[in-house]
């Protein structure tokens, strides 16, 4: 998942223009994005009762927060009750986070949930909770920068593209990403390096002992000056070579038996599937929630599943809404009915016929889409001035 600077229309701007399909697509691409995140929490109470969950949408509350303080996030029901007029900051999806509307990183009272007893330590803050990312410490959207945004599955911040090393990295080509701190923090992580996509401008994989943190700017000029790996990308149905996943015998621990693990210098991107090749024996699970990371194993704490979970609730609702025009059809007068979808056809018809009009590489006006529902508002009234009412039956 990565975060990309959003299109604008602007209607007072007359000479504006835009490709129509390319608008179009932009469009519905923010509107889906916006609905997985979403559609998951969307609930009517405080999600506080149920604990540090899993994942969840959160909003940082700039404007219930002391000077000087870091801020707190509310849940999605909160943000909308409690919050809605205030300065917000949107942090997508955080895991193992408990709301914070009403305690005391934030100065208002939940209106959902007045009380709550205890404090939320558990909840981890950085700089994302002040509008703030990446190493270069910058706002999102930036105005001085456009370049896409990565999260890292880790610590959860998001880093410019280049900041990580990457050339040219293909969203399709990778599952999830760790940063540079990330991964030289891991120490179980060199043991899978073969299921690392890698490109020379990225990374170079090299034997030697585990690193310390690394600065990006160097990696990468090491990474260019040193590359010998071509961006090798490693098949699903190769991904297990040398042991099954979920192993919980120490005799056949992964990290014991790795073969010619290699430090790994630089971001990390990796494959589709790796987590399920993670070792699961009770040593290796105890040292995941040692370098704190327990999560690393669990196939629903991706954003992956996370988005799944809102197609699912998505899916079910568009049933439902389907359902129940077919239930207010049929329950209406067979003329109306009639007429109702005569317009629906009308319409389409008309639609149809007018974006057949901007193909090739012919751009739409702002005055053009007026024109077009102005032509339909008159050709109704046109209609209705014959004096025929719409369900009347001749």
């Amino acid at each position: 998942m990565s975060k990309s600077e959003g299109n604008s229309f602007n209607e007072n701007e007359e000479d504006q223009v835009v490709g129509l399909v390319e608008y179009i697509n932009d469009q519905n691409a923010e509107i889906e994005q916006a609905n997985l995140i979403l559609e998951a929490s969307e609930s009517d109470s405080c999600t506080y009762s149920q604990g540090y969950m899993n994942r969840q949408a959160l909003y940082a509350c700039l404007t219930c927060t002391e000077k000087d303080k870091l801020p707190g996030a509310v849940c999605l029901p909160c943000m909308y009750q409690c919050h809605e007029d205030h300065d917000l900051v949107e942090l997508w999806t955080k895991r193992n986070y408990r709301c914070d509307c009403g305690s005391d990183k934030l100065t208002s009272e939940c209106q959902l949930e007045p009380s709550k007893p205890e404090a939320n330590d558990r909840n981890i803050y950085n700089q994302n909770f002040k509008g703030l990312y990446c190493i270069c410490q910058r706002p999102y959207p930036d105005p001085e920068n456009t370049d896409e945004m990565i999260q890292c599955i880790v610590c959860e911040d998001w880093f410019h593209s280049k900041h990580l090393g990457t050339k040219d990295m293909n969203p399709d080509d990778y599952s999830e990403m760790i940063c540079s701190d990330c991964t030289s923090k891991l120490s179980f992580l060199p043991a899978y390096n073969h299921l690392i996509v890698t490109d020379d401008s990225v990374q170079k994989i090299e034997k030697g002992d585990e690193s310390e943190d690394i600065d990006v700017v160097d990696t990468v000029k090491d990474s260019q000056d040193n590359a010998e790996n071509e961006l090798n990308i490693v098949p699903k149905d190769k991904i297990s070579e040398n042991s099954k996943a979920g192993t919980s015998s120490e005799d056949n621990c992964k990290l014991i038996n790795a073969k010619d693990p290699k430090k790994i210098i630089g971001s990390s991107f990796w494959v589709e599937g790796w987590r399920q090749e993670l070792c699961t024996c009770s040593t290796c699970i105890e040292l995941y929630k040692k370098e704190g990371v327990p999560f690393i194993t669990d196939q629903q704490d991706t954003l992956q599943a996370y988005e799944n979970k809102s197609r699912e609730r998505m899916m079910a609702k568009e049933k439902q809404s389907e359902d129940g025009l077919s239930k207010a059809l049929s329950s209406m007068d067979r003329v109306a009915a009639v007429e109702l979808a005569h317009q629906y056809n009308q319409f389409k018809e008309e639609l149809g016929e007018w974006l057949g009009s901007f193909k090739g590489d012919k751009v739409v006006k702002v005055e053009d889409v007026q024109e077009f529902f102005s032509g339909m508002q008159a050709r109704k009234r046109a209609r209705m001035d014959d004096g025929i009412p719409p369900s009347f039956c001749r």
